[in-house]
């Protein structure tokens, strides 16, 4: 029987090609709203050494901030402080080279090398949607090490001890960990369900030890156990203000790719029927209620799957024994990666650096105006553009901005109906005693404010109109 489901020198070359895939993907330019109010805290952390605070820039806010991603801010910002946006774009390709070798990894203990890499550049494209520089890249990260670990523990049924200090950096980062914690749950379950898998009392209460353990983990994080309620804040307003948090769109590459990985995989399981374990079941569940439930959950759910889509393609593809996974291919790899890390690195440190962000564009002529307006000065700012501004213009406050579970419900919805000059909008705006507003040149409230009020447009740009009350 052959060694081998592929020759050497083509699977080599798969996993090669796909590793620089992922380093073109993290240098390339993107268009992302979060990443400059996440640079303000990042500033202001390092400024204050503060976590929770109420924010001067956001003097209508009805709630203070609590700074559950601190980390990733903060390193952005001294990023950004030593080497500008060429900084913050190398952090990008580094997550993404360390979130398609975790994938490869993962697909790896069922696929060879072949298969495992095309799945982990298929996962990769799933994701895409979300691979933009902002701290859930690290969830996507944490959540794949989280995949790795416990389709591990499924196999042998080992705990994977190092997952309690995953889950502790996993808390001080983004608040995605409450989906590892429920892939650790689910998959607990099955395979204490499963009489094929066999767990033994002994080793159950070793892995619901480590469960509880990752749990305690995230309560001894700077923001002690109230982490574990925040993310049901943030959820709270997050649907009315971001698209990312409404039901996923099936309009778009990234969301096909992984509906389709889930269904190929169902379709592969169906044309070679066995007997599955539990647990994938219940993994390959939780990949399509990811997928579907929510547009920023469809990286997990394409993370989710990546491993058993790599095993009915192995399954498929020959009846001969997979390579198995051998220390110098892991070495390999990492090598691989720092190597096109270094090559990122003098990629971020030219041109393409400083020209990474394409949002938002052209807006120095505003900036200059806004640099006149008198610190305090109330902003009735475009939702997109509020990170921007705080970043840009800390001392001028906005109406609203992205950080919306400082507000209350009620204040974002009369918000985002004044946004669409819905009746009442008047009244809102006199209410925030707003004279400046920055908002999308066609946006609804902008045609209002200039033709049927009293506004006057000072600056814009092809995208951005700048107006002042006369």
């Amino acid at each position: 029987m052959s060694e081998r489901t592929t020759p050497r020198y083509l699977s080599t070359t798969a996993v090669a090609v796909v590793l620089t895939f992922a380093m073109v993907y993290g240098v390339s330019r993107f268009s992302e709203p979060d990443l400059w109010w996440h640079l303000r805290v990042g500033d202001w952390i390092r400024t204050t050494h503060d976590i929770v605070w109420r924010d001067p820039s956001a003097a209508l806010a009805q709630r203070d901030y609590v700074a559950t991603q601190w980390l990733p801010e903060v390193v952005a910002s001294w990023m950004y402080a030593h080497l500008g946006l060429g900084g913050i774009l190398w952090l990008r390709t580094a997550s993404l080279l360390a979130l398609t070798a975790t994938v490869y990894a993962a697909c790896r203990r069922f696929a060879g090398r072949l298969p495992a890499a095309l799945v982990a550049a298929v996962a990769l494209l799933g994701a895409g949607g979300g691979l933009n520089p902002r701290p859930q890249l690290v969830s996507f990260v944490l959540f794949a090490v989280c995949v790795l670990a416990w389709t591990g523990t499924a196999r042998d049924v080992r705990p994977r001890w190092w997952l309690v200090p995953a889950f502790w950096l996993w808390g001080c980062c983004h608040g995605l960990w409450i989906f590892g914690l429920a892939l650790g749950a689910l998959d607990l379950i099955a395979m204490a369900l499963d009489p094929k898998v066999g767990v033994s009392r002994a080793q159950l209460a070793k892995l619901v030890t480590l469960w509880l353990s990752c749990v305690a983990a995230l309560c001894l994080t700077p923001l002690g156990p109230r982490l574990l309620t925040t993310p049901f804040g943030v959820a709270t307003n997050a649907s009315m203000i971001a698209d990312e948090w409404k039901a996923t769109p099936l309009n778009n590459a990234f969301s096909v790719t992984a509906v389709g990985c889930i269904v190929l995989c169902a379709i592969l399981w169906g044309l070679r029927p066995q007997r599955r374990p539990w647990w994938q079941i219940c993994q390959l569940g939780l990949a399509a209620a990811l997928t579907l439930w929510m547009w920023r959950l469809v990286p997990l759910g394409s993370i989710a799957v990546a491993p058993l889509l790599a095993g009915a393609l192995q399954e498929a593809m020959s009846s001969a024994r997979r390579e198995g996974s051998s220390p110098r291919e892991r070495w390999s790899v990492t090598a691989g990666c720092c190597a096109l890390l270094a090559v990122a690195g003098l990629i971020c440190a030219g041109p393409r650096g400083e020209s990474a962000s394409m949002y938002p564009k052209a807006m120095s002529t505003i900036g200059d105006q806004l640099d006149r307006i008198p610190p305090h000065t109330v902003v009735l700012d475009d939702f997109g553009v509020s990170g921007w501004l705080l970043w840009a213009h800390p001392a001028l406050t906005p109406v609203a901005d992205l950080r919306g579970e400082i507000y209350n419900h009620q204040y974002l919805a009369d918000y985002r109906d004044a946004l669409l000059a819905k009746p009442g909008w008047e009244g809102f705006v006199a209410r925030t005693g707003a004279r400046v507003a920055l908002l999308k040149k066609d946006s609804a409230l902008a045609d209002a404010l200039e033709h049927r009020s009293r506004w006057e447009v000072v600056s814009s740009t092809p995208d951005f109109v700048l107006l002042r009350h006369a």
